[in-house]
């Protein structure tokens, strides 16, 4: 059997294909079928008993069409097969969406939401996004890890944490693999990135949150500023950005006008944001403020934003202080939604120890993480990345159920 690739270069043989029913028009002595396999589409033109055939194909219907290619200016890909038979191989009992259903029913129906070209170009972006930033950092000499999804400890502070059983003990899924990336460090690996799940319990329904989401983590040794981060990552960003809109072409752009390579980001500390959006205080940012930075820096032409010198009452107790308020941390906004957390961490056993204390935290369960301390730590610094929000937000999309291949949210363990 060949595949939709393949027919093109195959004029004159008798061949058969598979594929789902696009389309088909019936007339009084011939029909036209188009099926359709991922972007490849083929026309088969059927008479006599192949004619009988294609009545009893319905939409998006499996069928397979054994017959000849013949050459045709007017069909897809310049060629079409003479159909000899079809063969329904799995009917269409129910087709429960349209291109105007609200993404709600769209989350529903996975295997009928994807079928549509637009929502599955989404997902082979974000393949594509994270198959260039993983080989940008190989060229840079990281290696990739795989942490531990189940945990003795909330490995972040906080009440966002799922609780399971755990062969008569309480476990929790990881919110971060944080802890195990500075571990890598501490073992002498240097550089370091993983790409792997992720679980918040928080109770958001808002266009940027998910309970359980990929998130894209990096880690190295040896770094001095939260400066030198943030270069590597608006590097590696705009690199697999240029690459992803080279390698899908014309069809991207075509869906997804919005898909374009960010300008230069911008530095900003943190009190300069709050000054030009005339806010002050040690909280965070809110996202109708990050909306309203990012397109003062937008208009002049940044669409990655950091921000820097981040207070310490947002930060948890493992990033670097700078003075007693402020820390050597940075958020990294892209068209004005946080996308990333990264920070030169706190290596020294004393003073981490200390301000774990000063956060109000006891560190059980999270022992071997503390431990590894006292064998002595270099300098090290990192950051985490959503993955689905930087694909939506390249994209243009609503939010990040649209870059998602199966959400999960509060009230959504189904599909």
């Amino acid at each position: 059997m060949f595949t939709f690739e393949e027919i093109a270069v195959q004029a004159g043989k008798r061949i058969r294909v598979e594929g789902f029913v696009a389309t088909t028009r019936i007339q009084s002595k011939m029909a036209f079928v188009i099926l359709q396999s991922g972007a490849s589409k083929v026309q088969v033109v059927a008479s006599g008993t192949a004619r009988e055939q294609a009545k009893g194909l319905m939409h998006q219907a499996y069928a397979a069409v054994e017959g000849t290619v013949v050459a045709s200016a007017q069909a897809p890909g310049g060629v079409e097969i003479q159909a000899e038979s079809i063969e329904l191989l799995s009917p269409t009992i129910q087709w429960p969406i349209s291109a105007d259903s609200e993404i709600g029913a769209r989350l529903a129906w996975p295997a009928a939401r994807f079928r549509e070209r637009k929502e599955a170009l989404a997902l082979i972006a974000q393949s594509e996004i994270e198959m260039e930033m993983t080989s940008y950092l190989r060229h840079q000499g990281f290696i990739g890890i795989h942490s531990p999804k189940l945990m003795g400890a909330p490995s972040e502070s906080g009440a966002e944490v799922f609780e399971v059983k755990y062969f008569g003990e309480r476990a929790y899924l990881a919110q971060s693999p944080q802890i195990y990336k500075q571990i890598a460090i501490m073992a002498g690996l240097g550089k370091i990135y993983e790409v792997g799940p992720v679980f918040r319990a928080e109770p958001s329904f808002s266009s940027r949150h998910a309970t359980e989401f990929i998130s894209f983590d990096v880690e190295l040794e040896g770094v001095k500023s939260e400066v030198e981060i943030i270069d590597l990552e608006c590097a590696m960003i705009t690199a697999a950005l240029q690459q992803v809109i080279a390698r899908m072409g014309p069809e991207l752009v075509l869906h997804y006008p919005k898909a374009r390579v960010p300008g230069p980001c911008i530095m900003l500390e943190f009190a300069e944001a709050q000054a030009l959006l005339g806010v002050s205080g040690d909280e965070s940012l809110s996202a109708e403020e990050e909306r309203k930075l990012g397109a003062m820096m937008q208009e002049q032409g940044h669409e990655l934003v950091a921000l820097t010198r981040v207070p310490w009452k947002q930060r948890p107790f493992y990033h670097m202080r700078e003075g007693e308020r402020l820390t050597r941390s940075f958020e990294l906004l892209y068209r004005g939604v946080e996308i990333t957390t990264g920070a030169i961490r706190e290596h020294r056993y004393d003073i981490l120890m200390a301000q774990l204390a000063e956060k109000g935290l006891t560190g059980k369960g999270l022992e071997f993480y503390l431990e590894s301390f006292k064998l002595a730590a270099p300098p090290h610094g990192g950051f985490g990345l959503g993955l689905a929000r930087l694909t939506a937000l390249f994209l243009g999309l609503p939010g990040i159920k649209e870059a998602t291949f199966i959400h999960r949210g509060p009230g959504r363990l189904s599909p």
